[in-house]
């Protein structure tokens, strides 16, 4: 399926975000991934961000956003575009839209048990008609796994993760604690292992022991230095 049918084939009129109606903003925006052009594709992230999941929350419009997402990512249009700006992440326009689907993931996932403990009731509820969605968009943030580009890659990953909170994917879990103890294993510093970590404990079995790595001997400065040390 082509990124545009979903676009025309989506209801827009009757979903609503964090600003009021979807229609006509959001396909218009969306879209705006399609069109190789910078200044459109930073557009269509910041309203994927601050409309559609704003301060962390699901709205009607958000799983057909992420719909819309997961199809244009296979796209060779987004394929080919470089990051719109640092604000969404490092790498191409594809990890930073796997990050916005990690966040989902998340928010569906380990957030509410971080916030309220595990035993809190009303987590099971939250995403709606995006819960569902989960096995369908764990098939597509995986097929990101191995991809050439290393920021790719490690958005792909914590997406998978995140994700995989969904009882239904519990069958690859191990697999993924493995993949994260070997990021984890090559970069001690990784960006994502707090929260990779944080899945581990959930889904029990599966912790990965953080360890830090030894501190450097200490060597005395030599000569004097110009520039700040920061």
């Amino acid at each position: 399926m082509r990124p545009e049918a979903v676009l025309e084939q989506t209801n827009w009129r009757a979903l609503a975000h964090s600003h009021g109606p979807a229609w006509p903003e959001t396909p218009r925006l969306l879209a705006g991934l399609l069109t190789g052009d910078r200044d459109d594709a930073r557009r269509a992230l910041s309203h994927l961000w601050e409309e559609l999941f704003h301060q962390g929350t699901i709205y009607e419009a958000t799983p057909a956003a992420a719909r819309f997402v997961a199809v244009a990512l296979a796209d060779p249009r987004v394929r080919a575009q470089p990051g719109p700006s640092r604000e969404y992440g490092d790498g191409p326009l594809r990890a930073a839209l796997l990050l916005w689907l990690s966040q989902l993931g998340y928010a569906m996932g380990v957030q509410w048990r971080e916030w309220f403990g595990d035993d809190a009731a009303g987590g099971e509820n939250i995403g709606g008609p995006l819960r569902p969605m989960r096995q369908r968009l764990f098939a597509v943030v995986t097929a990101c796994l191995d991809d050439p580009d290393e920021n790719v890659r490690d958005a792909a990953l914590i997406a998978a993760v995140n994700l995989a909170s969904a009882p239904e994917l519990t069958p690859h879990r191990a697999a993924l604690s493995a993949r994260v103890g070997a990021a984890v294993a090559a970069d001690p510093h990784w960006r994502h292992t707090e929260t990779a970590m944080l899945n581990l404990r959930y889904w029990g079995g599966h912790d990965l022991r953080r360890t830090e790595p030894a501190l450097p001997a200490y060597e005395p400065p030599q000569g004097a230095y110009d520039d700040a040390p920061f």
